[in-house]
């Protein structure tokens, strides 16, 4: 009487890809034989499920299911350095039991280990190479380098304005971090640096907007002033600039002057954490217009008479309702930095336009995209047709 449980999920696995256990009994021969698996998340009993034999003496059960589903990642926009995601992570572990009889009893049972799912999804051929150890800050870690939670193509630089926002997303393993931010001049000197420890673990998200760091460090608006980009490198507690330490993410100051308004979209990518792009170019903002109305007869009575005045309508429109369209046009971008965009922004669930009062939430209108090829296209931008969520209703007639 034993169960063996053999496959187990990374400690750190997006929720939206297979979350397997497999696991075997000698006892399968025995009469009504099954196996009993409960699900437990974050300590506590989820659902309890009975799985079958599958293979000679072996079975399996996924919980993507049920983690996705316990699973949400708000933007976070209270002005807080850095934030433990914990809604959008998960602790859990299964346990096993085998069941057989003429009148089929629980026998013996085994645990698994003790997991995180966090609320991602991987393209199935990045999801069979993902390893968490290369996004996993920890002393413990010897993965070099380690990256924040985004495919932003690092060759290129990630532009974000002085009021602009911006977030980073990352594992630590660790009992907490540092957050290590330097700024640097045009001439590539730095000018200001400050690091912030925070005793964060798992998942953490850091909010890496300009104002956001001279709000909560000791860099000015001044430093900024003169900043040309600045890096951001997350260390874990105990660990200097080469152990356990993440990559030193560039993030460029757009100074650039506009011609035209921009538009700044947040998205939801696809480790569960948010990435960031602004549209420089003439944007065209359009409506359609649904009416609703009635038909009538033609005339009034005036007095003894039916008469037809001109005033008087024979179709009627009683109310209208509109819906509003925005179309976004980059700037010329790099062929990389166009196939990041389209793929992780346009297969987004969750996509926010950032306005100088609050995020607004809208539905991204393009059904397909290309990843395009300077030698084939030339000069590259991207045009996004988004949609806005709120409708006006005009009052009645």
């Amino acid at each position: 009487m034993a169960v063996t449980i053999y496959d187990e999920p990374q400690k750190y696995s997006p929720s939206g890809n297979p979350l397997v256990f497999t696991f075997s009994s000698d006892e399968t021969a025995q009469d009504n034989f099954s196996f009993i698996v409960e699900v437990y998340v974050e300590g506590s009993l989820h659902s309890t499920h009975q799985v079958f034999r599958q293979f000679n003496t072996l079975s399996k059960f996924d919980c993507s299911g049920i983690l996705s589903s316990t699973l949400e990642s708000p933007l976070i926009v209270d002005g807080s350095l850095t934030t433990t995601y914990d809604s959008a992570i998960n602790e859990y572990y299964i346990k096993v039991y085998e069941k057989y009889g003429a009148t089929p009893t629980i026998q013996a049972s085994a645990t698994s280990s003790t997991v995180n799912a966090f609320n991602g999804s991987l393209r199935h051929p990045e999801w069979i190479d993902f390893d968490y150890l290369e996004y996993n800050a920890d002393t413990n870690n010897a993965t070099s380098p380690i990256l924040f939670l985004s495919n932003f193509p690092r060759a290129r630089r990630y532009y974000c304005g002085l009021e602009e926002r911006i977030f980073l997303g990352i594992l630590c393993d660790d009992t907490g971090m540092n957050i290590r931010v330097r700024l640097y001049n045009s001439s590539g000197s730095q000018i200001a640096t400050d690091l912030t420890s925070v005793t964060l673990s798992q998942l953490i998200v850091f909010d890496a907007s300009p104002s956001t760091i001279i709000a909560n460090t000791t860099i000015t608006s001044g430093d900024f002033d003169s900043c040309a980009y600045y890096t951001v490198q997350a260390r874990p507690t105990g660990g200097g600039a080469n152990v356990g330490a993440s990559e030193e993410f560039r993030i460029d100051i757009d100074l650039e002057c506009k011609r035209y308004a921009t538009n700044r979209l947040h998205w939801l990518n696809k480790f569960g954490v948010w990435d960031s792009f602004t549209f420089t170019l003439v944007s065209v903002t359009s409506s359609s217009v649904d009416s609703f109305g009635y038909s009538r007869e033609k005339g009034v009575w005036n007095g003894t008479s039916y008469t037809y005045p001109l005033y008087q309508g024979e179709s009627v429109q009683y109310a209208k309702r509109s819906k509003d369209q925005l179309v976004l046009n980059s700037d010329w971008i790099k062929e990389d930095v166009q196939q990041w965009l389209v793929r992780s922004l346009l297969e987004s669930p969750i996509v926010y336009l950032e306005q100088s009062n609050g995020f607004e939430p809208v539905n991204i209108n393009n059904s397909t995209y290309q990843f395009k090829q300077k030698r084939k296209d030339g000069l590259i931008q991207e045009q996004i047709t988004i949609d806005r969520t709120y409708s006006f209703t005009s009052q009645l007639n």
